[in-house]
């Protein structure tokens, strides 16, 4: 069964479009830029790469979780959700999947985009 994406995203108004990456002379990308893109599913599992939910959008995700989250973001590279702090989704914090199988570190810019940064 075919899942739709819902094609909004959280873009600024007049904000300027970034390229989807930066690439080194030797042609690999270094930061690989994504837009987030606001998901109106309440179902978590249909939630597909860079999602995100705010749960204050869907009161029962709303109650499940500590107030300190405001979001459940899907990670960027494989897709597994996590919550995310208001420093998080500020950008002031990076985020770390916590999926077993994926090592992804990224930080949100501007609101809008994540920006994979590379491992410490």
């Amino acid at each position: 069964m075919a899942v739709e994406k819902d094609s909004n995203n959280l873009r600024k108004p007049g904000a300027p479009s970034e390229p989807e990456g930066t690439v080194s002379n030797s042609g690999r990308a270094e930061q690989l830029l994504t837009d987030l893109h606001l998901s109106n599913r309440s179902s978590l599992s249909d939630m597909a790469p860079g999602d995100i939910v705010f749960l204050d959008d869907f009161p029962f995700l709303r109650e499940s979780f500590a107030p300190t989250f405001v979001a459940v973001l899907a990670c960027p590279l494989c897709g597994s959700p996590g919550l995310v702090t208001s420093v998080q989704y500020s950008g002031s914090v990076p985020i770390v999947c916590t999926s077993k199988v994926c090592s992804g570190l990224f930080r949100i810019v501007d609101e809008v985009k994540i920006v994979s940064l590379p491992p410490s």
